[in-house]
C-alpha cells in the first residue's frame, strides 16, 4: 500500500455529496510553509490505502479540475461554464497528510521525518476477476430471528426497534410505515424485516455495471481530528509569517503537548485571562491527563503564552480591525480584484451571465484560500499547458531579503512587489496586475508596495496591514482571511472506476490482509455457528470486532487508512437494481409497493406531487460499500423520510438520532470542533464529518444503532441525523418519501436552508399548491390546512411589506421553471412571488429585494403567481373540506344534547350525511348501530301495526276462513297473512324494549293503542265463552260470535280466546256445508279430503252419517288414483289402457291433476297414431316426408307409447333409410359390393323395390342415383362394342389385343430375320421333308403364313386396301372418338363400371402407341431419313395396328396404317442398305469380380477387410445376385431389416449399365493410375464405345462416396461401315425413341427408402381426358378390394417394382374397381416381365437400327404436354357424336408422305412422351 506521501489536491467543484476529483498520488510535496517536525507527534505515522491493491477492471479516474485549469491571472474573470444549482464542495489534502508531506526545518525546510508505511501488499500483480459478479459469492439473505446479544454493543448503545410485519401488513408499505412511524420517530431509525417468502429481484447487469468511488481517510473524517490539524497548520503559518519559524511543540514528561486540546480547555474555562486570574493552570493539567509533574502549571502557561496567545491576539485584532474586517469593505467596485469580490465571484459572474449562481459559502472557491496549491508539474500535467506565468510571478517572492547591493535589492523588490515591471510577464498577467487593488484601502496605487497573497492572489499594501510590514516576507505569505480559513475546503476525493467484480476483489483482499495483520482479540471464543460470525481468510471476525476497529481507526492520529466507497450512484444513469415498469414490465416485483422505484410515488407519499424527478430523492440512488467505508452524520434533504434496502452483501451498521435531539446533536458537534463550524457554518450539509457516538451520548444526545443485513429495510424519520459504516462489500439502494406528518419538518428545513443560503431541492410552497390542485379529499385537507394556512399568511405578510415599498405588481398565471424563481441571494424558491428589475433577469425574494441591484426599490416589479384572492379562496376551500368532519360531529352532539329521545328521522338524516362524507368518522359506527337497532324495532312494530294482504284464499262462500281451520294441518301452507302470528305478550315486550332504545317515533303511540284494543277484544271473547249462549238462543250466540270475529280481524294480534270463538263458528258452518256437498257428484277428491279434515278438527265422530259417506267416497277416489298413477308411470302406454279410465262411475271423486295427465297422454297417443297411418297410406298429391323426419317422429312416439301403427312405420322407414345409406355410399364411392351379381343389376333391383314399396317417402339420394343410372345406360349404349342384343359391352377381346400390341418394351422390332409376317410369329423354314405354306410378297419380299395371307388376299404391308376400309373389319371405328366417350362418362360409371375401366386402359395405351408412331412418321417423312434399314420398324408398327384392327391416328382425316403402308412401299423399293458393323461397349472387371465370397457369403465393397461387419445386415443385387453389407453400400438400414421391401441394384451393375447409383456417389480408380485426384469416367467410355480408358480429374468428395478399383478393361468397338468408321460430317442415322424405350426404365428410379430423401421422379403429362377425373379433395379412406371380385386390381402411378423373388402378374384382365381410386395413367405400372420372366420377344436381341433424334418442337404452345392423338382431339376438327357408323373414310397413300415428302405427316403437334410410357 502507499506510504506517507499523500497526494496533492486542488480546489474544485464536486458533486452534491461532497466528492471532489482526486489528484493522482505522487511523491511528497516539500512546501516552504510546511509544518516542522516540532508540530507533529514523535510517534511515526502509517498510511494504508486500498488503492495499492491492483485489480483488473479498476480504472483510475481522469478528471480535469476547474480551478486548476484557469490560471491565477484569470481567477477574477467570469467563467464561461455554467454553475451547478447545488452548492459546490471543495476537496483539500487532509491536514494529517500535510503534516506527513511537509518536512521543513527552520530556514532550509528540507529535513523531515519519514513516515512509516503499512504496505502489506507486496505483490503488485493485478488480481484477475471475472467480467460479472457471482451472486453466490455474496450474502443474499440473513437470519430472520437473530439470537440475543451475549455482549453489549460498543459504547453501550441501545438497538433501534426491529419490526416484523406479516404478509398482510406488508402489502401496503405506506400504511405500515405510518403505523410504526410514531414509535420509530423516538429512535430516529428503525429496521423492517420482510415476511418470509418475500424476495426483491436484483436486476442489475453485473457485467456492464460500472461506478466511480470516493476515497475516505478514516482519521480525517472525525471532527476533532480535522479541527486539531487545521489549528496546528494555522498556528505554524502564523508564527512563520511573524518571522519565528523555529517555534516547536513543547513536551511535558516526554509527551508532546496537545496545543489544540490545551486551547480548547482554556476557552472552556473562560479564556487566558480568567485561567490566569483564577490560577487554574494546575487544574488544566489534570484535565489534559498530567499527574504529579512538578512545575506543570508553569510549563502549561509558558507554552500557551509563547505559542497560542500571540495567534489569538492576532485573530482578535483582525476581527476588531475596521480596515481588515471583511464587513467593512462597504461599496466596492465589482470589477476590482478584491478578496470580497473573489468570495462572490460565482455570484457576480452569475449576475453578468444571467444564470443563477451557486451560493457563496465558506466552501466556495475563494473561501478557503489556504488550500494547498498544486505543484507546477501537476498543474502542467493536468492542463496540458505551461505554467510559466505562475512560476514567473512566484519566483519574485523567493528572492532573499539579505541581498547587499541596493540595485539588486531594489530590482528584486520591484519584482517582488510590482510584477508589472517584469517585461517577460505575459500580457494577461500584466493586465491583471494593473487592475490589482488593495483589499484594505481599495486603491490601485503604490504597486511597488503591494503584496500578493499566495492563497487568494489578492493584493495588500504593506503599510495598510495591521501591524504594517516594512520588509517583504520570505517564502509564502498568506492574508488573514486565508490564514483563518485553513482546512475549510475538506471533501472526499475521487477513487477508481470499478465493476462489481473488481470492487469485490479489492474488498476481499483488503479485509483478508487487514485482519491477518490486525487480528481481533476475543475475551471468549465466539460461537462459530452464529451466522453473524465471519471467517475472513483464516481469521474469525465478529460484527463487534469490525465496529470497534472502525472507531479505533477513525480516532487514531497515527494510523491513516484510506478506503473507497461507491456512494450516490445515480440509478437514472446506471439503472435501479430493482425491476421497473420500463425495464421489466412483466415482473410482479416492478409493481411491488416496497419497490423503491414506487415508494416516492405511492398514493400516501407527498413526493408524488413533485412535478419532476429528483435523482437521489424521488429516483433511487445505489451505494456499493467496502469494509470501513462510511457515511457521515447528516439528515435527509428537506428532513424527509428515507428507506434503504440492502440487496446483498455484508452488514451495514447504522447510528440514528431522534429528530427531537437534532438541535442537541448540532450543539454537541459544534462544541467539539467550533473552529470547523466557524469556517464552515453549513458543515453538516456536506456529509464529511463524523463524531464518536460515545461523545454524543456524554453530551446528552440519544443515539441508537442497528445492523442492517441482506434483504432488510432501514427507515429514517424526519429530521433524524444518521451515520454508519460497512463491514464489507454490500449493495444498497435508497430513496426518499414523505408522509403528511412531514410537512412541519419540511417547512423548518426550508427556513434552515435559507439561513445557510443552501440550495433547496424543490419548492415547498409549490408542493403545497400542487397538492391542493390534485387532491380534493377531506383526508388531505385535514393535514394540509395548517401548512397551507401558514404559507398563505406568510405570503400575504410578505406582499404587504412589498406594497409598503411601492413595488409594481404583476400577475402571472403560468408556472415558470424553477431556476427562474430562485432567489439569487438566499437560494430559496420564490414560487408565489418574486422581485425583479428591468436591468437584469435575476430574481430575489421580497426579504432580499435590496440585494437585487442598485435601483430604488420602488422601481422593482413584484411578480405574483396567484392573486391574494386566489390564495385566500384556495385556503378557504381546503379549510371547508377540513371542517366537514367537525361540522358533522357538532350536529350530532347538538341533536343528542337537545333531547334524551331524539327523533328517529333526525338520527337517520345525520347518519346519511355521515355516510356521504368520504372520511373516517369515529362516531359513525355507533350511530349506525343505534339507527339499525331502531329500524329493527320499527320493523317488528310494523308487523302488528300493518296487516299483510293474503296472496291466496281458500274456496268458500265468505271472505274470511272458517275459524276452525286455524290449526288445521291441511291448511298449513296458507299465507301467514291470513291469521296473526304474534301474541299480545310479544306486543308488550316491544313496548318494554322501546324504553331502553332512547329514540322517538310515531309507531310507538300506534303500538300502545293496539295493545289497549286487543285487551278489550280479549275481554269480550272471554265473556262469550263463559256464557256459552245461555242468555239467548243458539242463533243469537253464533251471530254474536261472528260479530266479535269480524271486530278481531282488524287487530293483527293472536288471541287464544278468539281462537276458541272461531272453533265454535267453524263447527256450525261445517255442518251446513256437509249437508249440501255429501251428495254432490261434482265434488273432487280434494274437496272430500278437506271436508273430512275440517270434521275431525271440529270433533265430529266417525259414526256421523256425513262422515261415513265422505270416507267411502274418499276410498273409491284413492283406488282410482292409484290405478291411474300406475299406468302413467309405465314406460310404454297403450291407447286401450288410457281409454279405460274415461269409462267409469261418475260418483267416484277424482284427482283433477291425475285426470288432466291422463287426458293429455291419451290425446298425444291418438295424434301419433293418426300421423303414422297418414304416412303409411299417403295421399298421392300430398307432400312426402323425409326418412330422417319419420325416424325422429318414431323416436318421439316410442319414448312413451306402444302403438302398432308406429311399429309398422318404423320398419318401413328403416328399409328406406338403409336404401338411402346404400345409395349415398355408392354416390360417394364408398360402397363395398360383396355379391357375385353385377352391381348395376343390383341397383336396378333397388330401383324396382323403391318404386313399389317406398314411394310414400322422399328419397333424394335415391333419386340422384336413379339419374346416374339413366346416364350410365346411355353412355354404355354409345360404346362401339356395345351389344344391344345382350345389353352389355363386349370389350374384353379388344382389351386383350390392345394390351398385346401396346407393350412399351416392344416398341422396337425383334432382331430376327424370320419375323416378316403380319402376325407376331416368325415364318421359319419348314423341317426337312415338309412343304411350307408360306407366301412371299413380290414387292417387299415379305413372307407370310398361309393362313395370314388368306386374310385379304394381298400383302398387308404393301396393299393400302387393308388400311383404308376397303377390306371389311369387325372393328371399323376410329380411335379419336374413344377419348370423348371416356370423358363423357358419369361419375357412377367411372367408379363402378368395368366397361369404363377397359375403355380407360384402351385409350391410354393406344394413345401412347399413337404418339410413338406419330413421332416415327414425323421423322421418316423427311427424304433424308427414308432408308431401307427402317423397314423392320415400319412392319413392327403395322403388325400392332393390324392386331388392333380399328383406325389409330390423332384425327379422322389421318390413318397411321395408310401412312405406314405408303412409307413401306417407298422403303421396300430402295436398294439394300450398307451393312454396318456391330458396335460393342467396353467391359469392366472390378476388384470384387476377382474376389472370393467372404465368410458371411458377401462379396462387398469392403472386400472382407473389416471383421466387425460379419453380422451386419446384407442386401442382394437383383441383377448379379451378389450380397453386400447394407452399411457398406449406404443402403437404408430400415429397408435392409425388412421394414419395407425395395429393389436393389449394386454399384457395380449401375456402373456397367451406365446408370446412377441413387444411394451415394461411386468413383472408379484404375489399378495402374494412383493419382489421388484422377478417376475413370465410365459413363463417357460407355457412351462413346471407347477403346481406351477415359480419365477425369475430380474434387475431393463432399458427400457419401464409394470407391471401386478397376482391374481389367476390355476395349469397346465403335460403329463402322463395312469395317471402316463412318465418314466425318455425315450424321449417323438415328431413330426416334421414347424417353424410356425399354424395360430398363423400370430400374432407373426403382430404389426408394424412408430415411433418405427419394430422388425426384418425372411427372407424366396429364391427358385431357384425365383432367375431368382428378381425385376429389375429401380424402376419404378407400377400403381394400372386395372379396367377391377377382378381376381388377388397383394400379397406382409410379409404384415400386416388385422384388426379384416375386413373380408379379401382368394386369391383363381388369376387374371391378368398386373399392379403388381412379388412376391417371393405367399403364404407368412397371412392366412385370423384367428379370427372369421376360417373354421370348423380350429376350431377343434388339435390331441394329440407328437411334433417331427427337422431333423439332411444334409451334402450338397449347399442346406442349399432350400426346399427338389427344392433341388432335382437342384441336378444332370436325367430330361426330359416335364412332359407330359402319364406314369411316381414310386417306390413301397420296395423303401421306408421298404427296409431301419433305413435310412430316403430323406437323401441328409437339410429340412429348411421358417417361413412364
Amino acid at each position: 500500500m502507499q506510504t506517507g506521501s499523500p497526494p496533492s489536491f486542488s480546489r474544485s467543484t464536486p458533486s452534491r455529496r461532497g466528492r471532489s476529483p482526486r489528484t493522482p498520488a505522487q511523491g511528497a510535496s516539500h512546501s516552504s510553509d510546511a509544518l516542522p517536525t516540532e508540530f507533529s507527534n514523535k510517534q511515526p505515522n502509517t498510511f494504508t490505502t486500498c488503492l495499492s491493491i491492483p485489480v483488473e477492471g479498476a480504472v483510475p479516474i481522469n478528471h480535469q479540475e476547474d480551478s486548476v485549469s484557469v490560471p491565477p491571472s484569470r481567477m477574477s474573470e467570469p467563467s464561461a461554464s455554467s454553475f451547478s444549482k447545488r452548492a459546490p464542495r471543495k476537496s483539500k489534502t487532509h491536514a494529517i497528510a500535510a503534516l506527513q508531506n511537509h518536512a521543513s526545518l527552520f530556514d532550509n525546510d528540507d529535513v523531515g521525518s519519514q513516515d512509516l508505511a503499512d504496505d502489506f501488499f507486496g505483490d503488485h500483480t493485478p488480481i484477475s476477476v471475472s467480467t460479472s459478479l457471482d451472486l453466490s459469492s455474496v450474502k443474499t439473505s440473513s437470519p430472520r430471528n437473530q439470537s440475543a446479544r451475549n455482549s453489549p454493543r460498543p459504547f453501550g448503545l441501545e438497538d433501534c426497534p426491529v419490526f416484523y410485519p406479516t404478509s398482510e401488513e406488508f402489502k401496503d408499505s405506506m400504511a405500515y410505515i405510518r403505523s410504526i412511524s410514531e414509535k420509530a420517530a423516538n429512535y430516529g431509525i428503525c429496521k423492517v424485516v420482510p415476511p418470509v417468502g418475500w424476495k426483491m429481484p436484483f436486476v442489475t447487469d453485473t457485467e456492464t455495471f460500472r461506478f466511480k468511488t470516493r476515497l475516505q481517510r478514516l482519521n480525517s473524517i472525525e471532527a476533532s481530528s480535522r479541527a486539531k490539524v487545521n489549528f496546528l497548520e494555522q498556528l505554524y503559518r502564523f508564527h512563520k509569517q511573524q518571522g519565528n519559524p523555529r517555534v516547536s511543540v513543547p513536551t511535558i514528561n516526554h509527551k508532546p503537548l496537545d496545543l489544540w486540546l490545551l486551547r480548547k480547555e482554556v476557552h472552556k474555562l473562560g479564556g487566558y485571562e480568567v485561567v490566569t486570574k483564577t490560577r487554574k493552570w494546575g487544574d488544566l493539567g489534570a484535565l489534559l491527563g498530567y499527574r504529579g509533574i512538578p512545575g506543570l502549571s508553569t510549563q502549561l502557561k509558558t507554552s500557551y503564552t509563547r505559542i497560542v496567545l500571540p495567534y489569538e491576539h492576532f485573530c482578535d485584532r483582525v476581527r476588531n480591525s475596521p480596515t481588515l474586517s471583511i464587513s467593512s469593505g462597504g461599496n466596492r467596485d465589482p470589477h476590482l480584484k478584491t478578496h470580497m469580490n473573489i468570495q462572490t465571484t460565482s455570484a457576480r459572474s452569475g449576475f453578468d451571465r444571467h444564470v443563477t449562481s451557486p451560493p457563496s459559502s465558506p466552501l466556495t472557491s475563494s473561501s478557503s484560500p489556504l488550500s494547498e496549491p498544486p505543484d507546477e508539474g501537476d498543474y502542467k500535467e493536468r492542463n496540458g499547458t505551461s505554467a510559466e506565468g505562475t512560476s514567473a510571478r512566484r519566483s519574485t517572492r523567493a528572492v532573499s531579503q539579505e541581498q547587499s547591493t541596493p540595485t539588486g535589492k531594489s530590482r528584486d523588490l520591484a519584482n517582488r512587489v510590482s510584477p508589472t515591471s517584469v517585461t517577460s510577464q505575459p500580457d494577461d498577467d500584466a493586465k491583471l496586475t494593473q487592475e490589482q487593488s488593495c483589499e484594505v484601502c481599495q486603491k490601485k496605487n503604490h504597486d511597488e508596495e503591494m503584496l500578493l497573497c499566495d492563497g487568494c492572489d489578492c493584493g495588500f499594501h504593506m503599510f495598510c496591514l495591521d501591524p504594517p510590514l516594512t520588509t517583504i516576507p520570505k517564502g509564502q505569505w498568506f492574508c488573514h482571511t486565508c490564514l483563518f480559513g485553513t482546512g475549510g475546503d475538506f471533501g472526499f476525493d475521487e477513487g477508481d472506476e470499478h465493476s462489481l467484480s473488481s470492487f469485490q476483489a479489492r474488498d476481499l483482499e483488503f479485509r483478508r490482509m487487514w485482519w491477518a495483520s490486525h487480528p481481533p482479540v476475543h475475551k471468549s471464543p465466539p460461537d462459530l455457528t452464529d451466522p453473524l460470525v465471519n471467517y475472513v481468510g483464516n481469521t474469525v471476525v465478529t460484527e463487534h470486532d469490525v465496529e470497534n476497529e472502525f472507531w479505533r481507526l477513525v480516532q487514531s492520529p497515527h494510523e491513516t487508512v484510506e478506503i473507497e466507497y461507491g456512494a450516490d450512484v445515480h440509478s437514472t444513469t446506471h439503472g435501479s437494481a430493482m425491476p421497473t415498469m420500463e425495464s421489466h414490465p412483466l415482473d410482479p416485483a416492478s409493481k411491488d409497493p416496497w419497490n423503491l422505484n414506487n415508494v416516492p410515488i405511492l398514493a400516501d407519499s407527498l413526493l408524488r406531487y413533485i412535478k419532476s424527478d429528483i435523482s437521489g430523492m424521488t429516483v433511487p440512488w445505489t451505494y456499493v460499500g467496502m469494509v470501513f467505508s462510511t457515511f457521515c452524520w447528516h439528515n435527509e434533504d428537506h428532513y424527509t423520510y428515507s428507506v434503504n434496502f440492502q440487496h446483498w452483501g455484508e452488514t451495514k451498521t447504522w447510528y440514528g438520532i431522534p429528530g427531537e435531539d437534532a438541535e442537541k446533536f448540532e450543539a454537541a458537534i459544534k462544541s467539539e470542533a467550533p473552529d470547523l463550524f466557524e469556517a464552515q457554518p453549513d458543515l453538516l450539509f456536506q456529509l464529511v464529518t463524523l463524531m464518536n457516538p460515545k461523545r454524543l451520548t456524554d453530551a446528552g444526545v440519544r443515539v441508537y444503532a442497528c445492523n442492517q443485513r441482506a434483504g432488510e429495510f432501514v427507515i429514517t424519520s424526519p429530521k433524524a441525523y444518521h451515520a454508519g459504516f460497512n463491514h464489507g462489500l454490500n449493495f444498497n439502494e435508497a430513496v426518499n418519501f414523505a408522509l403528511p406528518d412531514w410537512l412541519p419538518y419540511g417547512r423548518d428545513c426550508v427556513q434552515r436552508y435559507r439561513e445557510h443560503r443552501k440550495l433547496p431541492v424543490f419548492s415547498h410552497d409549490e408542493l403545497l399548491v400542487t397538492i391542493t390542485q390534485q387532491s380534493q379529499s377531506i383526508k388531505t385537507a385535514l393535514w394540509l390546512e395548517s401548512s397551507l394556512r401558514e404559507m398563505t399568511e406568510r405570503e400575504l405578510r410578505s406582499r404587504q411589506v412589498s406594497r409598503t415599498m411601492g413595488m409594481v405588481e404583476r400577475l402571472e398565471e403560468e408556472d415558470r421553471p424553477e431556476d427562474q424563481y430562485q432567489c439569487t441571494y438566499c437560494k430559496v424558491f420564490c414560487y408565489l412571488s418574486q422581485v425583479t428589475c428591468h436591468c437584469k433577469n435575476e430574481v430575489v425574494c421580497i426579504e432580499h429585494a435590496k440585494h437585487l441591484c442598485d435601483h430604488p426599490v420602488h422601481q422593482h416589479v413584484l411578480t405574483l403567481r396567484f392573486s391574494d384572492a386566489d390564495l385566500q379562496e384556495n385556503l378557504a376551500r381546503v379549510a371547508d373540506r377540513a371542517a366537514v368532519p367537525a361540522t358533522w360531529k357538532s350536529k350530532l352532539q347538538k341533536l343528542l344534547t337537545e333531547s334524551d329521545a331524539p327523533s328517529l328521522r333526525s338520527l337517520r338524516t345525520i347518519l346519511s350525511e355521515g355516510e356521504r362524507i368520504n372520511h373516517y368518522l369515529p362516531e359513525l359506527a355507533a350511530l349506525r348501530k343505534c339507527v339499525n337497532r331502531a329500524n329493527e324495532w320499527l320493523d317488528a312494530a310494523n308487523t302488528f301495526i300493518i296487516r299483510k294482504q293474503s296472496r291466496k284464499r281458500s274456496r268458500r262462500s265468505r271472505g274470511r276462513l272458517p275459524p276452525n281451520e286455524v290449526n288445521n294441518p291441511a291448511f298449513e301452507d296458507r299465507d301467514p297473512g291470513d291469521r296473526p302470528d304474534r301474541s299480545l305478550e310479544d306486543l308488550y315486550a316491544l313496548l318494554k324494549e322501546i324504553q331502553t332504545l332512547g329514540f322517538d317515533s310515531p309507531e310507538i303511540g300506534a303500538l300502545r293503542g293496539l295493545a289497549e284494543q286487543s285487551e278489550e277484544i280479549r275481554c269480550k271473547a272471554a265473556g262469550l265463552l263463559k256464557n256459552g249462549g245461555s242468555l239467548g238462543g243458539r242463533d243469537t250466540f253464533i251471530s254474536d260470535c261472528e260479530r266479535l270475529l269480524m271486530e278481531a280481524s282488524s287487530v293483527n294480534v293472536y288471541l287464544e280466546e278468539i281462537l276458541e270463538v272461531e272453533k265454535i263458528v267453524s263447527r256450525e258452518q261445517l255442518l251446513w256445508e256437509l249437508e249440501d256437498k255429501t251428495q254432490d257428484s261434482s265434488t273432487t277428491l280434494e274437496d272430500v279430503r278437506n271436508l273430512l279434515s275440517r270434521a275431525r278438527s271440529c270433533n265430529l265422530t266417525d259414526d256421523n252419517k256425513y262422515v261415513e259417506i265422505l270416507q267411502s267416497r274418499q276410498r273409491a277416489g284413492d283406488e282410482w288414483g292409484e290405478r291411474a298413477r300406475h299406468v302413467l308411470d309405465q314406460p310404454f302406454k297403450t291407447i286401450e289402457e288410457l281409454d279405460e279410465f274415461f269409462e267409469m262411475d261418475t260418483t267416484v271423486p277424482i284427482d283433477i291433476t291425475i285426470y288432466d295427465r291422463l287426458q293429455s297422454a291419451r290425446n298425444k297417443a291418438r295424434d301419433f297414431e293418426k300421423q303414422a297411418k297418414a304416412w303409411l297410406l299417403p295421399d298421392v298429391q300430398g307432400p312426402k316426408p323425409r326418412v330422417s323426419e319419420v325416424m325422429r317422429f318414431v323416436a318421439r312416439a316410442e319414448k312413451d307409447f306402444s302403438i302398432p301403427a308406429i311399429l309398422d312405420l318404423k320398419q318401413t322407414a328403416e328399409f328406406a333409410l338403409d336404401l338411402e345409406n346404400r345409395c349415398e355410399a355408392i354416390l360417394r364411392n364408398r360402397y363395398q359390393h360383396r355379391d357375385d351379381t353385377d352391381i348395376f343389376e343390383m341397383m336396378m333391383k333397388w330401383k324396382i323395390y323403391a318404386r313399389e314399396h317406398l314411394s310414400m317417402f322422399s328419397l333424394p339420394v335415391f333419386e340422384k342415383l336413379d339419374a346416374q343410372l339413366v346416364l350410365h345406360q346411355k353412355w354404355l349404349e354409345d360404346l362401339p362394342w356395345y351389344c344391344p342384343q345382350h345389353g352389355c359391352a363386349h370389350g374384353q377381346a379388344i382389351l386383350d389385343d390392345v394390351m398385346e400390341s401396346t407393350r412399351p418394351e416392344e416398341d422396337l422390332p425383334p432382331n430376327d430375320e424370320y419375323f416378316t409376317c403380319i402376325c407376331t410369329a416368325p415364318v421359319r423354314p419348314p423341317p426337312p421333308g415338309t412343304q411350307s405354306d408360306a407366301v412371299q410378297c413380290d414387292h417387299c419380299f415379305a413372307r407370310f403364313h398361309g393362313v395370314c395371307a388368306a386374310n385379304g388376299g394381298s400383302c398387308p404391308f404393301c396393299d393400302h386396301h387393308h388400311w383404308n376400309g376397303a377390306i371389311h373389319k369387325e372393328r371399323s371405328w376410329h380411335f379419336c372418338f374413344l377419348p370423348q366417350i371416356l370423358l363423357s362418362a358419369p361419375e357412377i360409371t367411372k367408379n363402378y363400371s368395368d366397361a369404363w375401366k377397359q375403355l380407360e386402359i384402351i385409350v391410354h395405351r393406344v394413345d401412347r402407341l399413337s404418339s410413338v408412331i406419330g413421332h416415327f412418321l414425323t421423322f421418316a417423312s423427311q427424304p433424308g431419313n427414308q432408308r431401307a434399314e427402317y423397314i423392320p420398324q415400319v412392319r413392327h408398327y403395322m403388325r400392332k395396328l393390324y392386331k388392333i384392327q380399328f383406325a389409330v391416328s390423332p384425327s379422322r382425316e389421318v390413318s397411321f396404317g395408310l401412312d405406314l403402308a405408303g412409307l413401306h412401299r417407298i422403303l421396300a423399293g430402295q436398294p439394300a442398305p450398307v451393312r454396318v458393323k456391330k458396335r460393342r461397349r467396353p467391359r469392366f472387371i472390378f476388384g470384387q469380380d476377382i474376389d472370393n465370397d467372404w465368410r458371411d457369403g458377401t462379396r462387398c465393397i469392403c472386400r472382407g477387410r473389416t471383421s466387425y461387419l460379419l453380422s451386419y445386415p446384407t442386401v442382394e443385387c437383383e441383377l448379379c445376385n451378389r450380397r453386400y453389407h447394407a452399411g457398406c453400400v449406404f443402403f437404408p438400414s430400415d429397408v435392409s431389416m425388412g421394414q419395407h421391401q425395395s429393389r436393389f441394384m449394386c454399384p457395380l451393375c449401375c456402373l456397367r449399365k451406365n446408370r446412377p447409383y441413387i444411394y451415394s456417389e461411386v468413383r472408379v480408380k484404375h489399378i495402374d493410375n494412383q493419382d489421388p485426384d484422377i478417376y475413370v469416367n465410365t459413363n463417357a467410355m460407355l457412351d462413346s464405345f471407347s477403346k481406351d480408358v477415359v480419365y477425369t480429374k475430380m474434387l475431393p468428395p463432399y458427400t457419401q462416396t464409394l470407391f471401386v478399383e478397376l482391374i481389367r478393361f476390355t476395349p469397346g468397338q465403335p460403329e463402322s461401315v463395312n469395317g471402316a468408321p463412318p465418314q466425318r460430317g455425315l450424321p449417323a442415322p438415328s431413330m426416334p425413341r421414347s424417353a424410356d424405350p425399354g424395360p430398363s426404365s423400370s430400374h432407373r428410379h426403382s430404389h426408394s427408402h424412408s430415411q433418405h430423401a427419394p430422388l425426384p421422379l418425372p411427372t407424366p403429362p396429364t391427358p385431357v381426358y384425365e383432367l375431368a377425373r382428378q381425385p376429389s379433395s375429401n380424402g376419404h379412406h378407400v377400403p381394400p378390394p372386395p372379396p367377391w371380385s377377382n378381376q381388377w386390381h388397383n394400379i397406382t402411378p409410379n409404384p415400386a417394382p416388385p422384388r426379384r423373388s416375386e413373380a408379379p402378374e401382368h394386369p391383363l384382365h381388369p376387374v371391378s374397381p368398386h373399392g379403388g381410386k381412379k388412376r391417371k395413367f393405367v399403364d404407368e405400372s412397371p412392366v412385370p416381365d423384367l428379370v427372369g420372366s421376360r417373354s421370348p420377344k423380350q429376350q431377343r436381341r434388339l435390331p441394329r437400327t440407328p437411334v433417331l433424334p427427337p422431333a423439332p418442337a411444334p409451334a402450338r404452345a397449347m399442346q406442349q404436354t399432350l400426346s399427338p392423338s389427344l392433341a388432335m382431339i382437342v384441336s378444332p376438327v370436325d367430330t361426330e357424336p359416335s364412332p359407330r357408323p359402319p364406314s369411316v373414310p381414310f386417306g390413301g397413300p397420296s395423303s401421306t408422305s408421298h404427296s409431301k415428302p419433305n413435310t412430316p405427316s403430323v406437323r401441328s403437334v409437339k410429340l412429348v412422351m411421358s417417361k413412364n410410357k
